[in-house]
């Protein structure tokens, strides 16, 4: 028996494009099953559908729809609202649209629709029920980072059926179809959503400030956004500084506001115990401390009558009454005596400018040789204005001083320019301001008064050196003769740069980009500060695995140059102290334990590298540096700011003490301003000041000075822990080797000395590669120096070749733990994606900077010149197959200098092969890549060697 029936057939896809909607479907159902037929929405249809439903469903009929459409553009020619017709017109259709559908789903309630949609699985076209439901969804946004590190933010509606994200919903407009059920969004909801579709988020996806800056920033203005811990967000815990800001009401009232100031993050109104500040990108949690503020509140309060009774947090008193007795006058001095910031002072209309324009005079005292002595003295007309006060109004960053008869004395820009460094760094005593002379050469450029008194005081004949410097690239300090290279034109302006402010006592922050000759320019420093002074002793301070490359580059540069190692054995600084060794090279670890002893020592010059091993003001490390004493001071670093500009605070006050205040100064002058709120005043003062003392070129500016390609040794010490795993590692190997090639010939043991030689590698590496060890060790002196390096890369891309696995695990798990993502190539991704995986690499917005990769897998065919670092982690014998791996990025299309580093373990098998093959050039060259090759060129000799 036939059963028919007919029911309203919704098309979604007609709906996207602004177009009727519905039409019919005749439903035939059999005992085989169901056929059914679309025809078009008609009167004729209306007959056999719930007139209920009528009257709504007929706003779709084809014809009506168009007449519909044809009033609403008449109208809108008629309008005269200034925007473009076209898009009035669209909102107008959107608009009478979206009413259709709403009054369509009231009257729509256990009405059966039938639909025809892709199917959320096979994605092909399905008809099914499907029906109309009058519940709003409540619209809220996820951001998820997918399995690449790629961030999305994601639309999700709550339902009283529960919460439901992109995967479990299609949208069409402004319906969301859950399980066969349409949901109508507000407006409003419906708005952001097209917003969020045309700002394009995926754009974003890699760079999260620019995310929450463009998009998630707009959408917590009215809607909850979970950002799912995929944002850093930085907790602030501090004392707070307190401010007030000053603003007129209605042209009668001064109000006063009451601010906090935390770490540099302004906040005010009622308390809150957290508050959350986004500033730039960066999400900002207050921790907000009741006491310190209600004190300060309570303070107010009690500044006048009529305070007492304002119990909103603000606080208001009429323009008469702050006249009155010079209340404001006296209270704003108060103020400033204990410390409270004042803000919005210059923006007052009530109280009137002062006549007179500010006087200033000034003269330097006394020199006595690391800071000056400098009398002050600011006036308007009659009234001079005491230096400290001044110096409150400048920290405020206010353009104007109140004076005793309520007039504004005004702080023009210029005079702000000349003198407010001299105010916020100096020392104040009533007339007198104490500076470091060093400021002398940040105001060289001075067009006042002030180039005038500071330029007598150092020699004019330095002055003309400093300025030829600056301006001519012909030679001034020849390089010593017993420098044994030839310095290139940039690392020869670095060494004069350097000199220059050592003559002044100044000291030297060369931050030039990595594998730019650092080391070289300084060894040039070193040997002409030994021409005038040859009993001159030199302290280097670096990370521990760097010492040795330090030895090794002087022997090299300067071999006349003695050396002790200040390490293990070597810590006897009595006995350097005596003996006739110029240079102690020592760790920030060793620094730091001896400190007692070295800081007794009066050094002719020191040199701190790798210098942002103490960017932590606080730490001991830092502490311990301020305490060596030198004549000349040299910092080394390729990231002279690591994570912020207070990374530049503790190597400065190492170089010149005190030239940037106090950290909390520093921080609060600068730092923070900097960093959080983009101050590009600031950025200029500071630069004014740190420009001469820091010198930085990079890789790209130096361009032309560079051979293509660098290739160095990375020295790594093994710690006690790891020596005695080697150690006990060495004589079980050696006895056994020894034992075989008595036994077999050494032609027959070619297998047990590879082996041999596997293992001690893979226990230079991280013992934990080693399985069946006696004794457990998870020490990797190779772990800790990759991890630096990797940090300290800034904008550039590394390659990083392992021929372990695991030793690939181990810094992954590393970078895992430090928030550095990579990417990673190695025996077990498929072929396919490795493609995948190097085009993003290469693509130049993409911010991830390292890339793993296994020394078979990935040391042939991948072109990666988006790097131009290369680190050799466990160093191959032979040297074709390393040259392969570092032409991964060496290659045509390659418009960066390229630098490469082995890692070599000290006094270990991996420096024994280095040498070996120093000794004998031709013996990797000759191996066409077998590792037996390796061995069949080895002599008995040469094994004792390599196991001795």
């Amino acid at each position: 028996m036939l059963k028919r029936s007919i029911a309203p057939l919704f098309l979604p896809h007609q709906l996207s494009k602004g177009e009727p909607c519905f039409e019919i479907i005749r439903l035939t159902k059999t005992k085989t099953g169901t056929t059914y037929v679309f025809e078009p929405l008609s009167r004729e249809a209306f007959k056999n559908i719930p007139p209920a439903l009528g009257p709504d469903l007929k706003n779709f009929l084809p014809a009506h729809f168009t007449q519909q459409i044809t009033a609403i553009k008449v109208d809108v020619r008629k309008e005269r609202s200034g925007q473009d017709r076209n898009v009035t017109f669209q909102k107008a259709i959107f608009r009478h649209i979206y009413t259709m559908f709403y009054k369509l789903s009231l009257s729509a309630q256990g009405m059966e629709f039938y639909h025809q949609v892709k199917d959320f699985k096979n994605k092909k076209q399905r008809v099914g029920k499907c029906s109309f439901s009058r519940e709003v969804p409540y619209l809220h946004f996820e951001i998820r980072k997918d399995a690449k590190g790629a961030l999305h933010v994601e639309p999700f509606i709550t339902l009283e059926a529960g919460t439901f994200g992109p995967e479990d919903y299609i949208r069409t407009e402004f319906l969301m179809m859950v399980s066969d059920t349409y949901y109508q969004l507000s407006q409003a909801d419906y708005m952001i959503l097209e917003w969020l579709k045309d700002r394009k988020p995926e754009l974003y996806a890699r760079k999260p400030k620019e995310l929450v800056t463009h998009v998630i920033l707009r959408l917590e203005e009215k809607y909850k956004v979970y950002r799912n811990e995929n944002f850093s967000v930085t907790e602030i815990r501090a004392v707070p500084r307190k401010a007030i800001l000053l603003s007129e009401i209605s042209g009668s009232f001064l109000m006063l506001t009451p601010r906090w100031i935390y770490d540099g993050i302004t906040v005010e109104g009622v308390y809150q115990e957290q508050q959350t500040v986004h500033l730039d990108g960066e999400m900002y949690v207050v921790h907000r401390d009741k006491e310190a503020e209600d004190t300060f509140l309570n303070y107010l309060r009690q500044g006048h009558d009529s305070f007492r009774r304002q119990i909103n947090g603000y606080f208001h008193l009429s323009f008469d009454e702050a006249k009155k007795k010079q209340w404001f006058v006296k209270n704003l001095q108060q103020w400033l005596e204990n410390e409270i910031e004042i803000h919005g002072l210059d923006m007052l209309q009530h109280f009137r400018y002062s006549p007179h324009a500010i006087s200033t005079s000034m003269k330097v005292l006394k020199d006595s040789g690391d800071e000056l002595e400098i009398y002050l003295k600011v006036s308007f007309g009659s009234e001079e204005i005491p230096l400290k006060e001044l110096r409150r109004m400048i920290m405020s960053q206010q353009h104007a001083v109140l004076l005793k008869n309520n007039t504004l004395g005004l702080l023009p820009e210029e005079w702000l320019e000349e003198y407010s460094t001299l105010l916020r760094h100096g020392k104040i005593e009533k007339n007198i301001i104490k500076l470091p002379t060093w400021h002398l050469i940040s105001e060289e450029k001075s067009e006042r008064g002030l180039r005038d008194h500071f330029k007598p005081i150092i020699s004019e004949e330095w002055w003309s050196k400093w300025t030829h410097w600056q301006k001519s690239d012909d030679q001034l300090i020849p390089v010593p003769a017993n420098l044994e290279a030839e310095l290139r034109p940039y690392q020869h302006k670095g060494y004069e740069w350097m000199m220059l402010l050592s003559e002044i006592g100044a000291g030297a922050y060369l931050a030039d980009d990595m594998g730019l000759g650092k080391t070289l320019q300084t060894i040039a420093v070193f040997l002409q500060r030994l021409q005038s002074n040859p009993k001159a002793k030199l302290l280097i301070v670096c990370p521990a695995s760097l010492m040795y490359n330090w030895q090794k580059e002087i022997s090299k540069f300067a071999p006349e140059l003695t050396v002790r190692m200040y390490h293990n054995q070597g810590r006897n600084i009595e006995k350097y102290l005596k003996e006739d060794s110029r240079v102690l090279i020592t760790s920030y670890g060793l620094m730091r334990a001896d400190i007692e002893l070295l800081e007794k020592v009066m050094w002719d010059t020191i040199v701190l590298d790798e210098s942002h091993n103490i960017k932590n003001q606080n730490s001991q490390t830092a502490k311990a540096a301020q305490l060596l004493k030198a004549r000349c001071r040299i910092a080394l670093s390729g990231t002279p700011v690591m994570n912020n500009t207070q990374d530049l605070f503790p190597p400065f006050n190492f170089l010149l003490p005190g030239y940037l205040g106090t950290a909390d100064f520093f921080r609060n002058e600068y730092a923070n301003p900097i960093d959080k709120n983009r101050d590009e005043k600031k950025t200029a003062a500071l630069q004014k000041l740190t420009q001469p003392f820091i010198l930085r070129r990079t890789k790209s500016q130096v361009a032309s000075d560079l051979p293509e390609k660098t290739e160095s040794v990375l020295w790594c010490e093994m710690d006690s822990t790891q020596k005695a795993c080697y150690d006990e590692v060495m004589g079980q190997i050696r006895s056994s080797i020894f034992l075989d090639i008595k036994s077999k010939g050494l032609s027959k043991s070619k297998l047990s000395v590879l082996d041999g030689i596997l293992k001690l590698r893979q226990v230079c590496a991280s013992p934990t590669l080693l399985r069946n060890l006696d004794t457990f060790c998870d020490s990797a002196v190779k772990l800790n120096v990759i991890t630096e390096e990797i940090q300290r890369l800034g904008d550039h891309k590394a390659l990083v070749f392992s021929q372990f696995k695991g030793m690939l695990d181990l810094i992954g798990d590393v970078l895992d733990k430090n928030g550095i993502e990579y990417f990673r190539i190695d025996g077990d991704v498929p072929p396919e994606q490795r493609q995948q995986l190097v085009d993003e690499f290469q693509d130049a917005d993409n911010n991830i900077r390292v890339f793993l990769i296994s020394l078979k897998a990935g040391n042939a065919g991948l072109n990666l010149t988006a790097a131009d670092y290369v680190f050799l982690v466990d160093p191959w014998w032979n040297q074709a197959v390393q040259q392969q791996a570092i032409d991964r990025t060496h290659r045509i299309g390659q418009d960066k200098h390229v630098f490469a580093y082995q890692l070599i373990c000290k006094d270990s098998i991996e420096e024994k092969i280095l040498l070996l093959q120093e000794k004998k050039k031709n013996l990797s060259e000759n191996l066409v890549g077998e590792e037996e090759g390796f061995v069949k060129q080895l002599t008995e000799e040469d094994v004792a060697f390599l196991f001795s």
